[in-house]
């Protein structure tokens, strides 16, 4: 496989289970699997690790012109 960009590289992630699509952490929080809801629901709390993407200036135009 040669050099891809970010869009193909995360596109290929998905097509082949690496990641999941993308999602609001905050908003919607990160999908889980069914074994996760049930141990959640038992009370056991377990971590889900997450990463930001692009830079602080990437971050602020989601904010556009307040």
């Amino acid at each position: 496989m040669g050099t891809m960009t970010f869009d193909e590289w995360i596109k290929y992630g998905i097509e082949n289970g690496y990641c999941t699509e993308q999602h609001c952490y905050i908003h919607a929080g990160p999908p889980l699997t069914d074994r996760e809801y049930a141990a959640w629901d038992r009370g056991t709390d377990f971590c889900v690790h997450a990463l930001r993407l692009g830079t602080p200036a990437d971050w602020d135009l989601d904010l556009g012109d307040e």
